[in-house]
């Protein structure tokens, strides 16, 4: 049989346990947080008819789905994200789930785009979404929701801004210039690129759409703006009294939210538009301020309208969106996350062939009463069972031997003091407890 070369695709990665542990533990702790506002659980299938996602995300989205026709010969595609799959939940579901309802789901999702820094093809979104609520107070709790969770992670509130923005504010601005259809959607499309490409790609690439002079300078006025003061406000809707109503709206839900969270940064940027086609109201993204090369954290909005795609019916609806991925490779940049070999806090010593029932005792002993143990399953020279446990970052060694046995006594060893201590053998749990 010739050799199969061991490989994977471009952006898609396996996870060795030192990486995974440290997922885990990230997935663990945002679940907690979003339990914590009384989100709850829900899971849905990677495979989806490609209508139900086709035709939501913009021509771009579509373009990167992964889509094919399966062994039946049905047209299908893996889950570009998260909040299409809920719509068709809550369409399906619609006589079964309390309103508002409020979900999280935590799954991998694919897009067939180019690979870079922090972005993959294969990555874990964290979605937390209120459907049936078209309160400011459901779109500020997502917002205090997403603070919450990255200070949960170990960052500060001066470690990230909230970047916030409103479709309405963008479709009043833009219905102002009495603009074509198409020219709106254009200068939306480059406006939420301006990070990438700055001011100057932008005016080149309206001067291609045939943008009057004027209309240029109107949008990269409005793309500038960035509050950061209430005070501003009044200014900002003297300058474009066409959003004055859409930033009073907005501004309502940035004040609740900052009740909920009121160390938090937050800055009305109108350049924030979210490439996604559903948005309807607020919308927002988290950038972090030592590691702004990552781009957007966290980000979402409202999407009233997203449901009734399967419906007809309205359905309020708003959420958020964690890339775990990205989020863990900044803040691995930043020296915040910290890498653990094993999750193994105990490696019981095999000494004799002959005890081999006592260790199993002690093993079970000790795994029920939640400390992680290992037990080495060969006899074996101790400096080489103590290598490979001071190798994966074991922490202890509980060393049990013929004279131990006789004796009544364990010895634990802690490896990363070297330090050592004979214990009763009725007395081993007391010991992990203390």
């Amino acid at each position: 049989m010739p050799k199969i070369e061991p490989k994977i695709l471009k952006g898609f990665r396996d996870f060795l346990p030192e990486r995974q542990i440290v997922r885990q533990k990230m997935i663990e702790t945002i679940k907690a947080s979003f339990e914590t506002f009384g989100f709850e659980p829900l899971e849905t299938p990677a495979l989806e008819y490609a209508e139900i996602l086709t035709g939501k995300y913009g021509d771009e989205g579509d373009k990167l789905m992964y889509r094919f026709r399966d062994n039946g010969d049905r047209d299908v595609a893996l889950r570009y994200d998260l909040t299409i799959p809920l719509a068709r939940v809550v369409a399906q579901y619609e006589n079964d789930l309390k309103k508002p309802f409020k979900r999280y789901q935590i799954s991998p999702v694919w897009r067939a785009e180019n690979t870079q820094k922090g972005r993959f093809r294969e990555f874990y979104q964290c979605d937390a979404d209120i459907v049936g609520s078209n309160s400011s107070l459901s779109d500020a709790e997502v917002l205090a929701l997403s603070a919450n969770t990255l200070c949960k992670l170990g960052l500060k509130t001066e470690d990230f801004v909230i970047r916030v923005n409103s479709r309405e504010i963008i479709s009043a601005f833009y219905d102002s210039l009495e603009l074509s259809a198409e020219q709106k959607q254009i200068a939306v499309r480059m406006v939420d690129k301006i990070d990438k490409i700055g001011r100057e790609g932008i005016e080149e690439e309206l001067k291609k759409s045939e943008f009057s002079a004027p209309d240029i300078k109107a949008v990269l006025n409005f793309a500038g703006t960035k509050i950061d003061d209430v005070k501003k406000i009044e200014t900002t809707k003297k300058s474009f009294p066409a959003i004055k109503d859409a930033l009073n709206r907005l501004s309502v839900i940035v004040t609740k939210a900052l009740i909920l969270t009121p160390k938090a940064k937050f800055v009305m940027d109108f350049s924030i538009a979210r490439g996604l086609d559903y948005y309807t109201g607020m919308i927002f993204e988290v950038s972090l301020v030592k590691a702004p090369q990552f781009g957007s954290v966290v980000g979402g909005g409202r999407y009233d309208n997203l449901v009734g795609m399967f419906t007809n019916k309205s359905v309020p609806a708003v959420g958020a969106s964690i890339g775990l991925d990205r989020l863990i490779s900044a803040l691995s940049e930043l020296g915040l996350v910290k890498e653990e070999k094993t999750v193994t806090k105990a490696l019981l010593v095999n000494f004799d062939e002959s005890l081999t029932d006592d260790y199993l005792k002690i093993a079970t002993e000790l795994r029920s009463a939640g400390v992680n143990t290992m037990l080495y399953f060969e006899t074996a020279d101790l400096k080489k069972q103590l290598g490979y446990a001071s190798d994966k970052g074991i922490k202890y060694a509980v060393l049990y031997g013929p004279n131990e046995a006789k004796e009544g006594l364990v010895v634990i060893k802690n490896l990363e003091k070297g330090i050592q201590e004979k214990v009763k053998t009725k007395e081993i749990l007391k010991y992990f407890q203390k």
